[in-house]
Parts: structure tokens; sequence; C-alpha cells
């Protein structure tokens, strides 16, 4: 099992821990609903060094990738980023990640443990492509900044700049001697900012960010509470809400696809579906009545007909309710479909279909 660099940190802060992708780490800082609050209200801090990441470079890096991504990388400027995924041949998500476009490079982040598989792909379909490939999942640490006062927090810390950032533009920063690559990316629902940072200077800019964080109310973040904020914000997560037996259209990718771009491995089988066809099924959120929470791979039924499956669910405290993310046929897929969910934890519970998000962040509105 894999530590991050900062464990030892983290204990002192009175973690607990919990397994992700090989990884251990934080699932909470003792009070899951306080780091929730935090985030809502002011700002957290989340260490996600463990996530996947990959840089490439070389002569042809762009070449290679454009065939391999479902987003077109080549019109991609630099020190701007883009959602993309890889597919097998039949059109299915093998992976799904942020693009980010250096100089003279392209970095890519995933969730943690896929780093190896997309590793692997690449290199079996590099081939002649002079491209580059470099695993920089332990040597390069990850600090997540959210909240609504996040901005101010990283725009002190950086020194400028960070107002003027659209989602996942990037820049690199001296702070106090670290070089710091900054992010704009939602992970919450609320505004947040990735800071990439060598593992060896972790710890310095954990430390840099707490102290110009205290009059913020910037708190420590753990996993639970991060799952509560995405699945709130109706963020699909590799893993559990897809995986390879999942069509990009079917969880709603569609920013992650361009119909326009030359050919990539799976392009057929979203073409064909997005200008001669449909899916039968689509992600979607599903409102619980009452207190039980219904469990991952529950089925969901309308009347006699199963329909769909949960792939997420958490206790909402905005909505004051259990949610979830699953799977439910198109037909049945309209906003106020009452459906039931055969439960393996519990009765039989009622829900709702729902739009995504549940909640547009703390400027926006609520789904009730």
């Amino acid at each position: 099992m894999n530590k991050l660099h900062l464990h030892q940190l983290h204990e002192s802060l009175g973690a607990s821990f919990t397994e992700q992708g090989g990884w251990l780490i934080p699932g909470s800082y003792a009070n899951k609903l306080g780091e929730y609050e935090a985030v809502r209200k002011n700002a957290g801090i989340t260490d996600l060094s463990h996530r996947g990441k990959l840089r490439l470079s070389g002569k042809e890096h762009l070449k290679f990738l454009q065939g391999m991504l479902t987003n077109d990388v080549v019109k991609l400027p630099v020190g701007s980023g883009m959602y993309a995924t890889i597919l097998t041949v039949k059109g299915r998500v093998l992976s799904d990640m942020n693009v980010y476009r250096g100089e003279d490079y392209v970095f890519l982040d995933m969730e943690p443990g896929l780093n190896e598989k997309v590793g692997d792909l690449l290199k079996k379909f590099r081939l002649s492509y002079k491209a580059d490939i470099e695993d920089m999942t332990k040597s390069l640490g990850l600090l997540s900044v959210h909240g609504p006062r996040a901005r101010g927090l990283v725009q002190e810390l950086l020194g400028g700049g960070v107002a003027e950032m659209s989602e996942r533009s990037h820049f690199k920063a001296d702070v106090e001697g670290m070089e710091v690559t900054a992010v704009r990316i939602n992970r919450t629902g609320e505004e947040g900012y990735d800071l990439y940072a060598g593992s060896e200077s972790l710890g310095n800019l954990w430390e840099l960010l707490s102290g110009r964080g205290a009059d913020s109310g910037l708190e420590p973040v753990g996993s639970d509470a991060l799952e509560i904020l995405r699945i709130e914000a109706g963020i699909p997560v590799y893993d559990r809400d897809m995986d390879e037996s999942t069509i990009p259209i079917e969880a709603g990718l569609w920013h992650a696809l361009d119909f326009e771009k030359g050919c990539y491995v799976g392009q057929e089988v979203v073409a064909r579906i997005k200008w001669r066809g449909h899916v039968n099924r689509h992600l979607t959120g599903f409102i619980i009545d009452g207190d039980e929470l219904p469990l991952r791979d529950d089925e969901i039924y309308n009347g006699d007909k199963k329909v769909g499956r949960v792939t997420s669910s958490v206790f909402s405290p905005v909505l004051g309710r259990p949610v979830a993310l699953g799977y439910i046929r198109r037909e049945f897929r309209e906003p106020g479909t009452r459906v039931s969910i055969h439960s393996a934890g519990a009765q039989t519970l009622n829900a709702g279909v729902s739009e995504l998000p549940f909640y547009k962040g703390s400027s926006g509105e609520k789904k009730l």
C-alpha cells in the first residue's frame, strides 16, 4: 500500500485513513460534516497527491495523443486544459482525465491507480511515434483548495494571476523557491484550484497555505467529505459511476468529446451514436424519500420493470436527505419520474429522478 508523502502530517492532524487506488489517504479528520461545511462556506484543503499523473513530451507527442484522446489536444492553447477520455475500440471508457498543455509537453491528471493502466496503454500504441511517457504520480504532489474563499487564498499565495483563470487554465509560479503549477478546477461544485509541486516541497506548501488560510476558515478535508461534495455537484468518477462498460455519452461526458477532429480509438462507435442514434441509458440523479441510503448496484424499478441501477450515494446535508447517482433507461429519465430502489441494505426505497447537479455551489440553487 502506497502512503502519501505527507502521511505523518495527516496523522498529526487526527486523520483516519482509507484506501483508494492502492494508496492510503485521509478519509476524514474526525469531523466529516465540519470539513464539508468548510468547503461550502469558506475553504478546504485536500491532499490529492495519489491521483495518477503522466507527462508526455517529445517531437510527436501531440500527434500521438490526438489519435488516442476523444478531445482535440492539437487545438488546445498552451496554458489551457480540457477534459477527455481514452476509449476501447468498441467506444467504452478506459479512463477519463484532465489534459493540460504546456509549452513542450502535455500533462494528464486522472483517478488514482489509472496512471499504470493508461501509461501501459499509451506505450502499447506509441509504436514509432517520437513521444516520451513519464509517470509522475509519486514525484509530483498535489494539494487542492476549494470553497468560496479559495480564490483569495490562492491569489495571495501566488501573487496574482488567479482572478483571470478559466476552468482548467494553468500557470507556473515561484512560491518561496518552490515551482508551483496552479490549475483552476471544479472538483466540488465550488470554485477550486489544484496546486502541483514536487513531493519534497509539499510540506512547505501545506504550511504556507494553512498559515495564510487561518483567517479564511481553511480546514483540512478528507475523501469522505469530498465524496459528498462531488455527488451533490453531479460529478461522476471513474470506477464508481463509469467503467469499461460505459459509453461516454451514457455518462453525459459531452465535454470530453470533439466531433470535428480526426480519427481516434473508439471514434466510430461514438460518432455513430451522435449522428444516427441514441444510447439506451443515461447517468442521472435520484433524490431518495426517507433517511435510508441505497447501496451501489442496487436495482432501480419503475413499477415491475427494472430500469436502472445505483452507482454512488450519500446523505446530502444541503438537501437534508439521501441522494444517488445511477443509470436509468432513457424513457424514464424525465425529472420527477417516480421509481423504487430495491436495496440490498434496506427495504424498498422510493425516489424521484432529478437533474444534475443537485446543488450548484454556494452561489447557486439546490434541487428539491
